[in-house]
């Protein structure tokens, strides 16, 4: 009788290993998990050779995805923050701004992406309808200069 339904032993060892996964969060078990996928199906497809057969595939597909998949996988979500994976605090650092009150070094208005930001001055007073970049953002306020700011190395949020 097993043998006959190997695929829902199959398919039940997938759903322990995927629910594993959730609380692990490394992606092995995932690889595990749809290595069972692959084993049920075959089983389902009554794939000739039996159990034998299955753990092969199920072998078979865990090896090329944990090798092949998940490091692919991991780079992806591990990836550093160059400007394509910024959140949008801090993408601002180089936006350009208008100055719509007087920034000093305490206080200002500037429009920024449409939006109007408090904002204070890194070198000296900035007048009034001036063009100003930001440099940096510092809570809900951009600090913002006459001059663009050396992007070489992404902003941290805050710093």
């Amino acid at each position: 009788m097993l043998a006959d339904s190997a695929w829902i032993v199959w398919l039940i060892l997938a759903a322990v290993l995927i629910v594993i996964e959730i609380l692990s969060l490394d992606l092995t078990f995932l690889m595990l998990g749809i290595g069972a996928l692959a084993a049920a199906g075959a089983s389902g497809l009554g794939a000739g050779g039996g159990i034998i057969v299955q753990v092969l595939v199920f072998v078979a597909v865990s090896l090329l995805l944990l090798f092949l998949v998940r490091p692919r996988l991991l780079a992806r979500m591990h990836r550093g923050p160059g400007r394509e994976g910024l959140s949008n605090a801090d993408r601002l650092p180089g936006s350009q701004c208008t100055v719509l009150e007087p920034v000093t070094a305490v206080t200002g208005l500037v429009r920024l992406h449409g939006d109007v930001w408090s904002a204070r001055s890194e070198s000296g007073e900035i007048g009034q309808a001036e063009t100003a970049y930001v440099h940096r953002v510092d809570g809900a306020t951009v600090i913002v200069a006459r001059s663009a700011p050396d992007l070489e190395d992404p902003p941290i949020h805050g710093a």
